[in-house]
């Protein structure tokens, strides 16, 4: 099973368990944009990797102290840009 395949809130539970890492998921989903982007133009605007890859880190470190963070921290995520 592939990282996407997973619900949110079921990566989201393998990344508070630290079954995933948040940078395991963000460099899944990174990869999966570029793969799907050519064939469908679906992401306007993204992330640059750097810091999609900060942000995962940091959440990463957050988890390692023990603080207590949302369900779906470290779950990338994408926005659909028409939401009225």
């Amino acid at each position: 099973m592939e990282l996407w395949d997973y619900t949110a809130l079921e990566l989201g539970g393998l990344i508070q368990k630290g079954e995933v890492s948040p940078t395991q998921a963000a460099k899944a989903a990174l990869a999966r944009m570029g793969a799907e982007q050519g064939k469908n133009n679906a992401f306007v605007t993204t992330l640059d990797e750097e810091t999609v890859l900060k942000q995962a880190a940091e959440v990463e470190r957050r988890l390692a102290v023990g603080e207590a963070l949302s369900p779906l921290a470290g779950v990338p995520m994408a926005l659909k840009d028409n939401i009225c």
